[in-house]
């Protein structure tokens, strides 16, 4: 039996950052941050998606928050993807978009469960709004979720890059998660 999403399964976003407005999205429970520095991403749903050619791998995108618990809220479709909404966009001058989707479901595998099969130099497709933005692939790490560098992870400063995540290692039971994350590090395509 496949195991089911769990509450856990992804990253828990960097405190640092600035809390969301009210909006119709994940109740939030924490409260807002000092010295935010830019305002939450704004993107339109309508034509919102990543595409991964090396693993076959297309799927849509819908803006999340953060869930009670602290993580990132996800969409309970491993199907369809998360951006993390109080972050950069991916079209944004700098910063990390963080991109990120459940590995399975009970009902069904999500494309992100082949996210560590990605190579240097692969290329990845954000279309926001009718156009593509290129990254490419500079490396593919696998942490214990508990060596999550959830900082850099976050970061709202560098270049422009994109973080695509999911969970990956060996599923615990008793925890009802998976052990590990899989992190995507992508810079946008010159």
């Amino acid at each position: 039996m496949t195991p089911s999403p769990s509450t856990s399964a992804v990253v828990r976003p960097s405190p640092r950052g600035p809390s969301p407005t009210p909006s119709p999205s994940p109740v939030v429970t924490s409260s807002p941050k000092a010295g935010a520095s830019r305002p939450p991403g704004r993107v339109s749903t309508a034509s919102f998606r990543v595409e991964i050619p090396e693993i076959d791998a297309v799927l849509p995108v819908v803006p999340v928050g953060v869930a009670e618990d602290g993580q990132m809220a996800l969409p309970d479709d491993p199907s369809t993807a998360g951006w993390y909404r109080f972050g950069p966009g991916p079209k944004d001058d700098s910063g990390a978009a963080v991109i990120s989707a459940h590995v399975d479901s009970r009902d069904e595998v999500g494309p992100l469960a082949r996210l560590n099969r990605l190579d240097r130099g692969d290329r990845i497709v954000v279309t926001v709004d009718g156009t593509g933005v290129d990254y490419v692939v500079e490396r593919v790490d696998q942490y214990a979720k508990t060596a999550l560098d959830v900082d850099a992870l976050f970061s709202r400063t560098g270049p422009a890059r994109l973080h695509l995540v999911s969970c990956g290692g060996e599923w615990d039971p008793s925890a009802r998660h998976y052990e590990d994350n899989v992190v995507a590090v992508a810079r946008r395509a010159s």
